[in-house]
């Protein structure tokens, strides 16, 4: 280096967020080099960096940010900001591959991280942002030194070794002095002798005794490597390749290592354009042509591993470029996410973490975890794990915590996205998904629960589970069906776990656990009745979770943060909900619904049932001795306008629901079978979402079933007993309301828990009704003119409604508070409407009364 260029030389801080070797290395390669100074001699401390404002501004200044990007950003940004002229490069630890600004660098020394630092420093601009990089650098083994951490892959060094041997003997083996031969031009007398050569004569061959030397050599280090997790080990054992084919292998990698094997490739190819080798070239170098390629051909191996690129169960010729799959020579040279980046294996892969597993809090929940992923990637046992059941969330949950506390990646594959798919390419990715869960030992799941999965023919299922299968891979799979996944899996053993994934104890910890994480305090029994209330997985716990984290709170409810999360749930859980049923959000409360005392029982005798379901079918045993369902139907009866639906909204608001009410106009359809699967669908969205069905007017659905006379008679018939079916199996509250009890089909009267009947008002309760009506402030009625009103009008509690309303209307048109005559008004036109005579209503009379 040139005195110019000594006395240019950098400033370089090395600063560490906590002491650790790999800094002592980085510092002491900066004092070895000529164009780098580094200030202070060792390595500094956070507190130490304010040693940058005394440093001048040339020769320029680097900082070595050294430690986890959330401490070292805040500091990078502060010093940026600072000095216009300072260049940042951050070290993050973590596996072992380096990458610079984006970049993979194939030999990740503190040379190659120092380089990076001199470019960054003669490219720098004038913004913050240009004036960054980050590497990576691995956190393992914190007692040796970086570099040997970084570079110590014995039988990839002993693999490079034997290739840079027998490249450069066969390159010798061709050179000739005369001139016989000048890169792409062959003399008459050079092609004489190759010709006049032994046929069994390779450039291995010369000389022989070094070939054989180089060949135990290379095979000692395998050898001595078995044990190891080095990647090129590793692809060794899980390909099974023999000597053969294991140098093959070596031969493949060779462009990707350096350059100048691409130009002895292209040298020995006698094209110098080329920087691939082809099979033959390379069967040349291992031996005999013919016998190698008969060697390879019989064992199969790197056709079977994919491990050089092209087309799927193609033969090789001899003068087509061999080139190594890119993606698994990305992982052999230390890249351990590069398998993934395979297209044809992002097209199955869920490449986020499925939600849920940051609520399993439990000791019980998090030794289930750690055992199910051991038996993910354990030796022993069935090779498939099928995980059933009907909480599909909560083994996604499981297996995202398990590897998350064992600190390994997870493969997850989700077998819905194979609908459409040709065969080949779904027996391809199957291939690849099975060789990158082999090499990587990765946990594999398969998720086979998603609802659209159905869809997905079953032939092309069977196909990618039997390629799975042939690559030895373990693999747990999600399913809803297992009689259909052990259908798939025809011969294959596997293991069985289809008992419930997360047990109500543990659905229990996850609503206090979403709860606390929304800010909420909630107390045992509260968490309990959430749990019960909405049928949730845990993995929409945690949506709603992080729904209520960003509402409003309301501060003047009673219990304002756990009303927020309670409201996601509530709107999380009805999420989906099909157009067949209308929504509706109860407004009326229990307190509004005027009745006599012992309907008015009834009502909260209702809500106690819903409520303590869980306790009395679980805990006491109950459930065993039901067998149907474990839901709540109740029919509500009486004449049009007593309160049956605004009861019916009671009961669900003091359970904290919502409803979903039939539209008739929209579940019964005139095409056969259209009807029970519109059924279906209401059902399984309350069941679902938590909701409770309201079925008004049920006599127009649940009529008598009639005497078959024709084919509509006979399916009418079929329609009302799918849905006496579908109700026994419902777990929820349903709830039926009818004017005429006497019209409903006796064998649905015989499935209800309840039968409330809604008589109509008497005198006391229509009082009841109109001051209910009648909100304070918005009238000027005594106690006189509420005593003539339920005296006088005799009508149900629908049609007082409707006349406050109307009266309200009209007063407010006239500028004043409602009076006796805007009621009386409304009632004249009300009893109209309904065919009635009108009824006097004595103004005066009630003046004299007060």
């Amino acid at each position: 280096m040139s005195d110019n260029e000594r006395r240019s030389a950098i400033n370089v801080l090395v600063v560490a967020t906590s002491p650790d070797i790999k800094a002592e290395g980085i510092a002491a390669a900066v004092r070895a080099r000529l164009d780098m100074d580094l200030v202070g001699q060792r390595v500094l401390s956070v507190a130490e960096m304010e040693i940058l404002r005394s440093l001048p501004a040339f020769p320029q200044c680097a900082l070595v940010l050294v430690g986890p990007p959330a401490t070292t950003n805040e500091l990078a940004e502060r010093w940026l900001a600072d000095r216009g002229d300072l260049v940042v490069l951050h070290v993050e630890l973590v596996a072992d591959i380096v990458r610079i600004a984006g970049i993979a660098l194939r030999d990740p020394g503190l040379s190659s991280l120092l380089s990076a630092l001199r470019e960054l420093v003669r490219r720098v601009g004038t913004q913050p942002q240009q004036r960054v990089s980050r590497i990576r650098l691995s956190s393992k083994g914190n007692a040796t030194p970086p570099e040997r951490v970084l570079l110590r892959r014995p039988l990839l060094e002993a693999a490079i070794q034997w290739l840079h041997r027998r490249l450069r003997s066969a390159v010798d083996r061709v050179s000739d002095p005369d001139g016989d031969m000048s890169l792409l031009a062959l003399t008459r007398a050079a092609l004489l002798r190759s010709l006049d050569a032994s046929a069994e004569q390779g450039w291995s061959d010369v000389p022989s005794e070094l070939a054989e030397a180089d060949d135990e050599a290379l095979g000692r280090a395998r050898a001595e490597a078995g044990a190891t997790r080095e990647p090129l080990a590793v692809a060794g054992q899980v390909f099974e390749l023999d000597p053969v084919e294991f140098r093959m292998l070596v031969l493949g990698l060779a462009p990707e290592l350096d350059h100048r094997y691409q130009r002895c490739l292209g040298f020995l190819l006698d094209e110098m354009g080329r920087r691939v080798g082809t099979l033959g070239l390379y069967a040349a170098l291992l031996g005999a042509p013919a016998r190698v390629r008969g060697e390879l051909a019989q064992a199969g191996a790197l056709a079977r591993w994919r491990v050089f690129d092209g087309s799927p169960g193609r033969a090789w010729t001899a003068d087509e470029p061999l080139r190594l799959d890119p993606f698994l020579a990305e992982w052999l040279l230390g890249d351990e996410a590069a398998l993934a980046h395979d297209p044809r294996v992002r097209r199955a892969m869920r490449l986020v973490p499925w939600p849920g597993a940051a609520l399993l809090e439990e000791r019980a929940e998090r030794a289930r975890a750690t055992d199910l992923v051991g038996k993910l990637t354990g030796d022993g046992g069935a090779p498939w794990l099928l995980l059933g059941g009907e909480d599909p969330d909560g083994w996604r949950a499981l297996v995202e915590l398990g590897a998350a506390l064992g600190q390994t990646e997870l493969i997850r594959v989700s077998l819905a996205r194979f609908s459409g798919i040709d065969a080949l390419d779904v027996e391809e990715c199957a291939r690849r998904i099975g060789r990158m869960a082999r090499l990587t030992r990765a946990p594999l799941v398969l998720d086979l629960a998603y609802r659209e999965s159905a869809e997905v023919e079953d032939e092309g299922l069977r196909l990618f589970l039997g390629t799975l299968h042939r690559t030895a891979c373990r693999a747990g799979v999600i399913c809803v069906d297992a009689a259909r996944t052990i259908r798939l899996l025809g011969s294959a053993p596997y293991e069985m776990m289809d008992e419930a994934a997360l047990p109500r104890a543990a659905r229990v910890s996850v609503v206090r656990a979403a709860a606390t994480g929304a800010g909420a305090y909630i107390t045992e029994e509260a968490a309990e009745r959430i749990a019960a209330q909405y049928p949730l997985h845990v993995g929409t716990f945690e949506h709603a979770m992080h729904l209520a984290q960003g509402r409003p709170i309301d501060f003047d409810a009673d219990d304002p943060r756990l009303l927020r999360f309670t409201a996601a749930c509530r709107q999380v859980a009805g999420e989906g909900i099909s157009h067949l049923a209308e929504r509706i959000e109860p407004v009326f409360t229990l307190d509004d619904v005027v009745l006599p005392p012992d309907r008015k029982r009834q009502l909260i005798e209702i809500v106690d049932n819903v409520r303590l379901a869980p306790y009395v079918l679980d805990e006491w045993k109950f459930g065993a001795q039901l067998p149907y369902g474990r839901g709540v139907a109740a029919l509500f009866f009486g004449p049009s306008g007593t309160g049956k639906t605004m009861a019916a909204m009671g009961v669900a608001r003091r359970l904290g629901i919502q409803m979903l009410r039939f539209d008739l106009s929209r579940v019964v359809s005139k095409y056969i079978g259209d009807t029970e699967k519109n059924i279906d669908r209401v059902f399984t969205d309350a069941q679902r979402s938590g909701s409770a069905i309201l079925i008004d007017e049920a006599d127009a659905l649940l009529g008598k079933r009639s005497e078959v006379k024709d084919a509509h008679d006979r399916y009418a018939n079929i329609e009302v007993a799918y849905l006496l079916q579908r109700m026994e199996a419902y777990q929820g509250l349903a709830i039926l309301t009818t004017n005429l009890r006497q019209n409903l089909d006796p064998a649905f009267v015989r499935r209800l828990r309840f039968i409330v009947d809604f008589p109509r008002p008497d005198v006391e309760a229509r009082e009841k009704i109109w001051r209910h009506c009648l909100p304070p402030g918005s009238h000027a009625l005594d106690d006189a003119a509420f005593h003539q009103l339920a005296r006088r009008i005799d009508l149900t509690g629908g049609h007082i409604r409707q006349i406050t309303l109307r009266a309200a209307f009209i007063a407010a048109a006239a500028g004043r508070q409602i009076g006796l005559e805007h009621v009386a008004h409304a009632t004249r036109a009300e009893l109209a409407k309904l065919g009635m005579p009108p009824v006097e209503i004595d103004d005066g009379c009630v003046r004299r009364a007060a």
